[in-house]
């Protein structure tokens, strides 16, 4: 479970002060809305994982993710598509209105509340996104179809994206366009060299 690990040291990263206690620590991990969505994601890779392996705790796992995965969506209107291949050091910075399909993320992605990362379907277009690392998302973010965005990227509020993106830009509007390239967001995602 080593990419849980890393969620979880990213998220206590940017929610507790430095050098957290120990309480402080059993705290996030009991309390914390966004880390509980990343964790029930990795259960669900997990679970199917083991599924597809055949082993005997596949089945109870599954039903266990599909049941937490229910009332993340119910209560928090969150659904990340256990077919979504995310890389380690997930950090959702608010859960509410989350909608990940099965694309492809790379490690250390920070996503705002109501973003949605899926097909875009009209015009037949039914392929996913693909994310590089270290990428940005602000809120109220939309990323549809078969594009591809580079590493170190940053998604502004409210942006509409439907078009690929070189590394280290920072894109904005609807349609969202690049308005800055070799955009250093090192210091948003948490990272002192995002290259």
């Amino acid at each position: 479970m080593e990419p849980l690990a890393k969620d979880m040291a990213r998220g206590m990263a940017a929610m507790l002060p430095p050098d957290p206690s120990p309480r402080a620590r059993l705290q996030y991990v009991l309390t914390d809305s966004e880390f509980h969505g990343v964790a029930v994601y990795r259960l669900g890779r997990r679970a199917n994982d083991l599924r597809r392996r055949r082993s005997p705790l596949g089945v109870p796992l599954v039903v266990a993710h599909r049941l937490a995965n229910r009332v993340l969506t119910h209560i928090d209107h969150l659904d990340i598509a256990p077919g979504a291949s995310i890389g380690p050091g997930l950090l959702l910075m608010h859960r509410h209105g989350v909608i990940i399909g099965p694309t492809v993320i790379g490690r250390n992605c920070v996503i705002h509340q109501n973003v949605t990362i899926g097909q875009r379907v009209a015009g037949g277009d039914h392929g996913m996104p693909t994310l590089g690392d270290n990428v940005w998302i602000g809120p109220g973010a939309v990323i549809t179809g078969d594009i591809t965005i580079g590493d170190g990227v940053t998604i502004s509020a409210g942006s509409v994206l439907s078009k690929d993106v070189p590394d280290r830009c920072l894109v904005a509007g609807n349609p969202a366009r690049v308005i800055a390239k070799d955009y250093d967001n090192s210091r948003m995602i948490g990272t002192s060299d995002n290259r």
